[in-house]
């Protein structure tokens, strides 16, 4: 915000923010025994995203920036396994979930091609 660095002018980065603030009126929405548990999740896998691509950002090493958006990408596989949760507990409709789900599935195709293919030669 007052830095004026080169991740608040990506693309996914902003997109990840407008994903951000759809989580979270979504939440609205959910019942309030689950203050500390779904809700809790999704609101931190969606900060996730976006601090993770800011800090990835800031990176100098290729391998260093691809590692924060890997995590970036992980948080948002977790936001859609949190929606399918709160869709079959019957917290919310298809139709709640349509402009987040939309926010998120375009994050993350952004961040997989920011990541591009795996070099990982299998050596763990």
């Amino acid at each position: 915000m007052f830095l004026h660095l080169k991740h608040t002018k990506l693309e996914v980065y902003n997109i990840a923010r407008k994903l951000l603030i759809a989580c979270y009126k979504l939440l609205q929405k959910f019942p309030p025994h689950e203050q500390f548990n779904l809700k809790f999740q999704i609101k931190k896998s969606a900060l996730s995203i976006l601090l993770n691509l800011a800090e990835g950002s800031s990176r100098i090493s290729t391998r260093e920036r691809k590692r924060f958006f890997e995590v970036s990408r992980s948080s948002a596989v977790e936001i859609d396994s949190a929606f399918d949760a709160a869709f079959d507990l019957k917290y919310v409709t298809i139709e709640d979930l349509n402009e987040a789900g939309r926010l998120l599935v375009s994050v993350f195709r952004m961040l997989c091609k920011m990541i591009g293919p795996s070099d990982d030669k299998g050596n763990d």
